[in-house]
C-alpha cells in the first residue's frame, strides 16, 4: 500500500468546486468563506469567462449565475463530467473538464403551499491550468476560461386531480 495521497483528478476537482460554490451561496458574501472569496479562488484573475458565448466577461459577472434571488436552497445533479489531460503538460494540474449539470434551486415564496423550483441546465467546458510560481505539489488549479452555457425555467407545478362525481 502507498502512504502517498492521490490529488483528484481535474474533474473531480471542478465538480467538488461547482457543487460547492453553488450549494453553499446563501453564505454571506462578506466573510473570509464567503462566495466573492471563492470566486477569486476558482478563477485566475485574468479567466476568461464566456456565458451563453457573450464575453469575456469578468468573474463578477459570473456570480450574479451562481446567486440566484430568493433563493433559500440549490442542489447541483451531475449528468456528465470529464477531462482531457492537457497536451503541452501530462499532469493532473492543467487540462479542460466538460460536462454537464442540473441546478434545482428552492425559492423563498410558495406555489399552492409547496415552495416554488427552479431548474437550471448548465453546460460547461473549462480550461484548467496550474497557477504560475506554484509548488507542483500544491493544490493551485485555477480555471483560466470558462465557456458556460445555462438555460433556466421553473419547475413545473403538478396540481392534484378533481374527482368527478357521478
Amino acid at each position: 500500500m502507498s502512504n502517498e495521497q492521490t490529488s483528484p483528478s481535474l474533474a473531480q476537482w471542478l465538480q467538488s468546486e461547482f457543487t460547492t460554490l453553488y450549494e453553499n451561496s446563501e453564505a454571506e458574501e462578506d466573510s473570509a468563506n464567503g462566495i466573492s472569496a471563492r470566486i477569486q479562488y476558482l478563477f485566475s484573475p485574468a479567466a476568461q469567462i464566456y456565458i451563453n458565448h457573450s464575453g469575456p466577461l469578468p468573474s463578477e459577472e459570473f456570480l450574479k449565475h451562481v446567486k440566484a434571488f430568493g433563493s433559500t436552497k440549490a442542489e447541483v445533479d451531475w449528468k456528465e463530467c470529464f477531462d482531457v489531460n492537457n497536451n503541452e503538460e501530462q499532469s493532473d494540474t492543467a487540462g479542460i473538464v466538460a460536462g454537464y449539470f442540473i441546478i434545482t434551486r428552492t425559492l423563498k415564496f410558495r406555489i399552492r403551499a409547496a415552495p416554488a423550483k427552479n431548474i437550471t441546465h448548465v453546460s460547461f467546458s473549462a480550461k484548467i491550468s496550474h497557477e504560475p510560481g506554484a509548488e507542483k505539489s500544491s493544490d493551485t488549479k485555477q480555471i483560466v476560461q470558462l465557456f458556460y452555457t445555462f438555460k433556466s425555467k421553473p419547475a413545473p407545478v403538478h396540481f392534484q386531480g378533481i374527482q368527478s362525481r357521478t
